[in-house]
């Protein structure tokens, strides 16, 4: 049995080596250096991030080109209200990345703190595409309305289980300490399904991300 880590770092990804049932999805930063354990990448411009890049479509393109097959999708990118960045430059660099996904047709990780109308607004203007949002733990109204808009999302390991989501959705660690295996065990508890089909399903949806070549 295979079970998928959608979003995490660096500091996870050392936990994997040498486990080879685990498929690991790093988030990388423009600068972070490449690591030789995580399957995949996303990769896009985090709106706490304080660097300002000149060229960041350029930027993003180079080190997806460097990437290759490793390459999943565009992100974490999106709109958080601590950032130093106002909401309109952030607005401006998340839709630099939706442009990026768009023209690559590959999934876009979100990632929202305190930007939910702006995501949804900006989901009426781009609804084609695979869009996730990450780390989400919202109330069931707010997962409604992004199943409404289309958006998928990736769970956070305390998400409280008050609505199942009717998309299909993702299980990550994120930055969390918790074992990939212990999140899926409660996931799979909770929903009262056994932990084999519940990776098996998350690992179709995920399947459905890749490229058809691959």
């Amino acid at each position: 049995m295979r079970l998928l880590d959608f979003h995490t770092h660096l500091p996870n990804i050392e936990r994997y080596r040498g486990d080879s049932s685990v498929i690991a999805v790093r988030s990388l930063m423009p600068d972070e250096e490449v690591d030789d354990r995580s399957d995949l990448f996303t990769i896009g411009i985090h709106p706490m991030d304080r660097q300002r890049y000149a060229d960041p479509e350029g930027l993003l393109l180079r080190r997806i080109d460097e990437l290759g097959e490793r390459f999943l999708g565009i992100g974490e990118c999106g709109w958080d209200r601590r950032s130093q960045r106002s909401m309109e430059a952030q607005t401006a660099l998340v839709r630099c990345q939706i442009a990026l996904a768009d023209r690559l047709c590959c999934p876009l990780i979100l990632h929202v703190v305190g930007g939910w109308h702006l995501l949804l607004r900006e989901r009426r203007s781009h609804p084609e595409g695979i869009w996730v949002v990450h780390g989400f733990r919202g109330k069931p109204a707010l997962l409604r309305q992004l199943e409404e808009a289309q958006i998928q999302v990736s769970l956070h390991p305390l998400y409280s289980w008050d609505e199942v989501p009717q998309l299909p959705y993702f299980i990550e660690t994120d930055e969390s300490d918790l074992p990939l295996r212990t999140i899926y065990s409660r996931v799979a508890k909770q929903l009262g399904e056994p932990l084999t089909e519940l990776s098996q399903r998350i690992l179709s949806s995920y399947k459905r991300l890749l490229p058809s070549d691959r």
